[in-house]
């Protein structure tokens, strides 16, 4: 006796939460998505951004107080946990990092990701307008 009312229970139980799923055509075009463009086709083709380019050994102003130097190179060196790859070029016998920077010698851990806080400057094309 304790298996068909079960049985019973779960069949209504399937049959309300479908019912309960399904919309009528009515309420189905009444929740369709809109576009804001009306009918205007959308333009698939769009230009590709201009390449960056780093000008070397130029330095930018800063914009704020305190605000980190930025990079005037392409900053694509990979950096792990084992190796940094900045620091291929600014070690202390090259270009020297700030005494902020060192610990013995050594990059303190949390300024390890030098991408953290400095960007590379790029002379690139301003924004497009709005139309």
């Amino acid at each position: 006796m304790e298996r068909p009312m079960k049985a019973k229970i779960l069949m209504v139980a399937a049959a309300l939460m479908l019912g309960g799923c399904q919309m009528n055509a009515a309420e189905q075009a009444q929740n369709s998505a809109e576009s804001r463009r009306g009918e205007a086709a959308v333009n698939t083709q769009v230009p590709a951004a201009p390449i960056a380019n780093y000008p070397k050994k130029q330095v930018v102003e800063a914009v704020f107080a305190g605000q980190p130097p930025l990079i005037p190179h392409k900053a694509t060196y990979p950096i792990t946990l084992k190796r940094n790859g900045c620091m291929s070029c600014h070690k202390p016998n090259k270009q020297t990092l700030p005494v902020s920077h060192t610990d013995n010698g050594k990059v303190k851990g949390q300024l390890y990701q030098c991408r953290a806080c400095h960007l590379p400057q790029a002379d690139n094309v301003g924004t497009l307008a709005n139309q």
